[in-house]
This record gives C-alpha cells, sequence and structure tokens, in this order.
C-alpha cells in the first residue's frame, strides 16, 4: 500500500513539473545570493549531523530493545542507518551546484 501511495505522490509531482522541467525558456541564475551562501556553509555540518543523529538513534534501538539485534529487526535497523546516505549526497551535490553557480550557468549560456 504504502508503495502504491509513494508511486502516486511521486507521479502527481512529476505531472505537475512537467512544464518548467522540458520548458524551452532560459534558465534564471538565482538572485538571492545571501540563502544560496548560507546553504553551501552550513550542509556539509548538517550531512554529518543527520547521519551521526541516525546512527545513534540506531544504536540506541539496538540496546534498547528487546529484539534490536534479531535477525528481522536487522535489515529495517540498516535500512534507517543507511537511508541518511542518498540525501545527504544529494544535499552535497546541490551545494556543489550552488558553488559553481556562476562558471554552470555561462557554460550553459556558451552551449546554447
Amino acid at each position: 500500500m504504502l508503495a502504491f501511495l509513494g508511486v502516486g505522490i511521486s507521479g502527481a509531482g512529476w505531472l505537475m513539473a512537467v512544464g518548467p522541467r522540458f520548458t524551452r525558456s532560459a534558465p534564471r541564475p538565482a538572485n538571492d545570493a545571501n540563502r544560496a551562501e548560507q546553504y553551501i556553509r552550513i550542509v556539509p555540518g548538517t550531512v554529518i549531523g543527520m547521519v551521526v543523529a541516525m546512527l545513534v538513534l540506531v544504536s540506541l534501538l539496538m540496546v534498547a530493545t528487546p529484539r534490536g539485534t534479531s535477525p528481522d529487526v536487522l535489515p529495517i535497523l540498516a535500512f534507517l542507518a543507511a537511508f541518511p546516505l542518498p540525501i545527504g549526497t544529494g544535499m552535497l551535490y546541490s551545494r556543489h551546484l550552488h558553488q559553481h553557480r556562476d562558471r554552470l550557468y555561462a557554460a550553459w549560456l556558451r552551449r546554447r
């Protein structure tokens, strides 16, 4: 049921974003440089904090719950421990795009 719900919600998101994704109009550079600079500055600490917090939470669940290390619970805990990694990777990639936005935008304009 949750998988169908997730597919439905992501499909609706894609349908709502079809226009902006496949438009021929030129992108506009970000005007809010202060927020972009703040994002660049805080993302590494946020990613590290998110990963550490989830590992601490999983460790506490393993120790504090009666079946914390049973074979049927370990895959769920492994998923919870690994869950922040792709999110953090995406945030770090977004940070890279923010850091190099001027160069990337200029390169895009040259190719166009």
